[in-house]
């Protein structure tokens, strides 16, 4: 089938919006002093159409040939660099969802996060043509040992100049049977392996050479200090490690580390670990209600749980205008792919919905993760049975956008920037991971109309700020350039310089 496209779509990498950042001005220090700018991450993936299955087809988006392309990565950059976006964020999985009718064909037909390459091969590139722009990528302790890790991000937060951060996953390891590279285990047991991950790989950044080990002496033949160099000792229930770190310290020791999970395992080991959380809040109240609880989790963690920045993830369609705005809304029905959506939504869920008759009631259903949509469809169908039938077309049904819906945002800029606000006033978040659709024209229309009129109501960054080096610096504030583990906070500022 991509041949077929090929024939039709050639790549033809966008020009770059080039929206200057200019400098900060005394009229914005004032708004800013009243009305706190926001973080502002932009989320994709290394495949055709991110996050929203079909819309490679739309005419005019360049993603189902320029994922696997530089240009087309260095061009998003450069163009999210120009309107002082905090960071390009890669989401990944490894392996292919082969839940819905108990195969990968569906996923590979609708191309359900497949065909997809490596997002960590792209930052080097990303990061020469940039110079504040930040970046984060997925990574997985299930599938990649400590020591692995830890050379890889301090590799990269070498080549980023400090601009890095690692998304810390535990993969859904029930695509790992087929790999070959990690065997099943419990939820919760991912995240316990996972506490002793992080403690270990944390210890190699900020254990393992210490500041001056580099000397860089050639009169005496010394690169580095032996005796400021150590190895880092370990012997616990998953790993086993006595060996130096084998790269000298980056810029930023220990990369930014975020953190998205939803459960609450994922909640506490987030508020152990992590100092960006990603959520997906369903609504204010509920949202208010999560943020709290996820400082009250980092307070009790022994960290400043002020020191947690909480972004929401949303979905972004723009029109220029209302005609646009119901335009794009209309593409994105036309050109999502119903197979894909069933597809995507049966390997989140481990439920294949083609095993089971369409006219099974819904209670045949195993309960526990369904609870959710089985309720809403029964509270949609107003007190009649539902049916499988039912709620395969529910999953297949892509949702009309609309301004006030829960995870999208949608319309005007001036209607996005208003529900923006809304967010960040009643929820108390720190800004938005923002996933636009489609993604070459979504990017296009994020930094052209939506930045603009955030800058203008001083909610967003004018300017980067020279002096934060360093993406930690970007979150935290200029000199914080250090992670300071939770057991060293002792109830203090939860950053060190």
């Amino acid at each position: 089938m991509l041949d077929a496209v090929e024939q039709n779509i050639r790549y033809r990498p966008p020009s770059a919006m080039r929206i200057p950042c200019g400098h900060r001005s005394p009229a914005f220090d004032a708004i800013r002093g009243e009305v706190r700018a926001m973080y502002l991450n932009v989320l994709t993936q290394c495949i055709p159409a991110p996050l929203f299955e079909g819309m490679w087809r739309h005419p005019e988006d360049q993603s189902a040939l320029g994922y696997r392309s530089l240009d087309y990565w260095v061009n998003m950059a450069q163009q999210l660099e120009s309107a002082c976006i905090d960071a390009l964020f890669f989401a990944d999985i490894h392996g292919v969802y082969d839940v819905y009718q108990d195969s990968p064909a569906p996923s590979i037909q609708h191309s359900v996060q497949v065909p997809a390459i490596d997002p960590v091969l792209v930052i080097p590139a990303a990061a020469a043509a940039t110079r504040n722009l930040g970046f984060a990528v997925s990574y997985s302790t299930s599938y990649h040992a400590p020591y692995q890790c830890a050379r890889l991000f301090s590799s990269l937060d070498h080549l980023t100049g400090g601009r890095i951060g690692w998304n810390i996953v535990t993969s859904d390891l029930r695509l790992a049977v087929g790999t070959g590279l990690a065997e099943q285990c419990p939820h919760d047991e991912r995240y316990d392996r996972a506490d002793e991950y992080l403690d270990l790989v944390v210890r190699l950044w900020e254990d393992s050479w210490e500041a001056g080990a580099v000397r860089h002496d050639a009169a005496s033949d010394t690169f580095a200090d032996p005796a400021r160099v150590h190895r880092v000792d370990h012997a616990g229930r998953w790993y086993r490690m006595s060996a130096p770190h084998q790269c000298e310290p980056s810029p930023q020791r220990t990369p930014v580390l975020y953190q998205a999970g939803s459960s609450d395992r994922g909640l506490t080991f987030a508020a152990r670990h992590a100092e960006l959380v990603f959520v997906a809040l369903s609504g204010f109240r509920q949202g208010r209600e999560r943020v709290e609880d996820l400082r009250d989790r980092a307070r009790r963690q022994g960290r400043d749980p002020e020191g947690l920045r909480i972004l929401q993830g949303m979905c972004l369609i723009l029109g220029e205008d209302a005609a646009q705005a119901r335009a794009r809304a209309e593409e994105y029905e036309r050109f999502s792919s119903r197979g894909g959506l069933t597809a995507k939504w049966c390997g989140w869920t481990g439920l294949d919905l083609a095993s089971y008759p369409a006219e099974a009631p819904l209670s045949d259903l195993p309960a526990g993760q369904m609870r959710s949509v089985t309720d809403f469809l029964r509270q949609a169908g107003a007190g009649r049975e539902l049916t499988v039938g039912d709620l395969r077309e529910h999953v297949a049904t892509p949702r009309r956008p609309n301004p006030h819906a829960r995870l999208m945002l949608f319309g005007t800029p001036e209607q996005v920037a208003d529900r923006m606000e809304m967010w960040l006033e009643r929820t108390k978040i720190d800004g938005f991971n923002l996933m636009p659709c489609p993604p070459t024209l979504g990017t296009r229309d994020l930094c052209e109309l939506l930045v603009p009129e955030l800058q203008r109501r001083g909610l967003a960054r004018k300017s980067y700020d020279t002096a934060e080096r360093t993406l930690r610096e970007r979150y935290f504030g200029s000199g914080v350039t250090r992670y300071v583990r939770a057991a060293e906070n002792n109830g203090g500022n939860r950053h060190g310089g």
